[in-house]
């Protein structure tokens, strides 16, 4: 489990074709818990759930073909916290309804945006 992602992140299983380049088989998202969701591609689509990402690509990426296309960059790991003064608040900027922080649009809290 990844416990600094906030958020979903999108993904896509590419498999190689016969001529040169690949394709798209799957597309999914793992949940902030760590938890993974896919949805296959095709005539007969069919959607299933994974613990994590491990097991599916052990599962379904073991031919070492398979590939794992993130498709949105990977967690900002937020900043350490300036050290405390006694007597004195830290200012956050508020987060977006969407979990951002409002000033940078990195993943709230933002400890980079302080005052």
């Amino acid at each position: 489990m990844n416990t600094l992602q906030r958020q979903a992140r999108l993904f896509r299983l590419v498999r190689p074709t016969a001529a040169p380049g690949s394709r798209m088989v799957a597309e999914g998202a793992e949940w902030s818990d760590g938890a993974v969701a896919l949805r296959w591609l095709g005539r007969w689509s069919s959607t299933s759930t994974w613990d994590g990402i491990e097991s599916l690509l052990a599962v379904h990426a073991d031919d070492g073909d398979t590939c794992l296309h993130w498709l949105d960059p990977p967690p900002v790991r937020p900043a350490a916290p300036p050290p405390e003064t006694p007597g004195r608040a830290v200012w956050l900027p508020a987060p977006t309804p969407d979990g951002l922080c409002s000033r940078c649009g990195r993943p709230w809290p933002c400890l980079a945006c302080g005052p």
